[in-house]
């Protein structure tokens, strides 16, 4: 059985491999920021204002971070999409998927 023998790298498949992993990083960096978010508008916020820390106006500032939380899923699925239709730079290094 041949073994799978990547071609040269040129300009342009390292080109293709940077905007793969930038938009692979962009997704990561929305999957935290949702995270984050969403943890702050859904459990944080309540918590801090129900034993007295933060004043009871800041629960208005819950409504636009889930805005924001649906922003950042939105972009997310983006990234991703982006990301997924990328790959198919694998068949410009491989021979073959399925070793």
């Amino acid at each position: 059985m041949p073994e799978v023998d990547p071609v040269a790298i040129d300009a342009g498949l390292w080109s293709d491999i940077t905007t793969w992993q930038v938009f692979l990083a962009l997704y990561l960096i929305c999957i935290v920021a949702t995270a984050f978010t969403f943890l702050t508008a859904h459990a944080l916020i309540p918590s801090l204002v129900h034993s007295g820390h933060i004043p009871r106006g800041l629960l208005k500032l819950r409504a636009p971070m889930y805005l924001g939380v649906l922003m950042f899923i939105a972009a997310a699925v983006v990234m991703m999409v982006v990301t997924v239709s990328n790959t198919m730079l694998l068949e410009d290094l491989y021979n073959r998927f399925w070793i």
